[in-house]
């Protein structure tokens, strides 16, 4: 599994190359520069992505299932107009893009038939009380570009996060409320809600938020010390885990946490306990990681 692994990685001379797979992707900055590269699924090293927009947003970057597309948001090269979805394909470096001016984070499906986006539906200006402010969850069918309105409430989009359930029957995402609640709601794909949960964060990366088809892993707020929590979904209940170290979440995947480690160019896993740390990842130089996201095969 990748989690049982690590790697010293050389940022400054990552080489650039296409590959067919990958098992984890990276979006990072260092002191001179930024790099988004994945895991060869087939030679097991680091490799830059080449060919990717200028002005992609790292944070939002992340893998499709199978490990052979990237899924992110970019504005035009040239910095004007709106962002767009785009589906990056690793082995040819063709691009499938999808305009809009308000989308904030995407995640393609298990299948990859549809990318699931965050939506600002808001009227106003942005500034709270004035105008409506919804945040909304929309379909795009990417092989027609067809859209649906799939969910909306009230609220914004203060702690982006949407994921699709491994057999890709629901959805989780994370908002807050007009009443400053950060909340996780889980949807199936008639926009029916299955479960609203107050006070529970899912982290960004699309494959970090389900441990099963029906278990979500989320933390609480604004308790931003707390440990994961496992969320049956059917029947709400739910196990707390410990927490020993309150350096940040970066990703889960396979039972291990992803974390910084004890110095700027170190990170370890440790099990959702935060305990049994283990090395990861080690850079040189430092770097800081926008993103971080793992496909389902490489923990099997």
């Amino acid at each position: 599994m990748v989690v049982d692994r690590s790697w010293e990685i050389a940022f400054d001379a990552l080489a650039s190359r296409q590959v067919r797979a990958a098992r984890m992707v990276v979006a990072a900055q260092g002191l001179d520069r930024d790099a988004v590269f994945v895991l060869d699924a087939d030679s097991d090293e680091f490799v830059n992505v080449p060919g990717l927009p200028a002005r992609l947003s790292r944070e939002t970057v992340s893998l499709s299932s199978d490990g052979t597309q990237l899924v992110f948001l970019a504005r035009q090269d040239d910095g004007a107009g709106p962002k767009r979805v785009v589906l990056y394909t690793l082995a040819t470096a063709a691009r499938q893009e999808f305009a809009s001016d308000d989308f904030m984070r995407a995640a393609l499906s298990p299948d990859g038939s549809r990318i699931a986006v965050l939506a600002d539906l808001s009227n106003g200006p942005g500034i709270p009380g004035v105008g409506d402010e919804i945040a909304g969850i929309a379909l795009i069918e990417t092989a027609t570009g067809a859209r649906q309105l799939l969910w909306s409430a009230e609220g914004y989009w203060e702690e982006a996060s949407v994921s699709w359930s491994p057999d890709g029957h629901l959805l989780a995402a994370t908002y807050l409320t007009l009443d400053d609640v950060l909340t996780t709601v889980v949807l199936d794909l008639s926009g029916k809600t299955i479960g609203v949960y107050e006070d529970r964060v899912a982290l960004p990366g699309p494959h970090s938020v389900w441990m099963s088809d029906r278990e979500l892993i989320v933390y609480a707020e604004p308790d931003d010390e707390s440990p994961l929590i496992r969320i049956d979904v059917p029947t709400r209940s739910e196990h707390r885990f410990t927490r020993r170290n309150f350096s940040a979440y970066l990703a889960i995947a396979g039972g291990r946490v992803v974390r910084p480690g004890s110095s700027p160019e170190r990170f370890v896993t440790t099990d959702l306990n935060d305990a049994d740390e283990r090395p990861f990842l080690n850079f040189s130089p430092a770097v800081s990681i926008d993103a971080l996201d793992m496909a389902p095969s490489a923990v099997r």
